[in-house]
């Protein structure tokens, strides 16, 4: 339990960012673009962009790959001295 709670305060810890999923309705509804019937957001969201999913994932894994590093870097410097990653 206690490693469970060790990994939600590191988590907590580096997330100051909004999730995918707050960015994706805060665009959708400050361009008014409406969902259609059985459409994902995602799916509104690369309608609206003029992009196909696969150029959205291919976006978001780039984007991934260059800030690894730098979560990494987060995570361990979330960790209290005398843990270890593992808890």
């Amino acid at each position: 339990m206690e490693r469970i709670h060790a990994a939600a305060r590191r988590a907590k810890a580096y997330r100051t960012r909004p999730s995918g999923a707050e960015v994706m309705s805060a665009l959708l509804s400050q361009y008014a673009i409406e969902q259609h019937p059985g459409e994902s957001r995602v799916e509104t969201l690369v309608r609206a962009a003029g992009i196909s999913t696969r150029e959205l994932k291919d976006l978001l894994w780039e984007h991934a790959q260059t800030a690894a590093p730098e979560l990494e870097r987060a995570t361990e410097a979330s960790i209290p001295k005398g843990e270890t990653r593992e808890g």
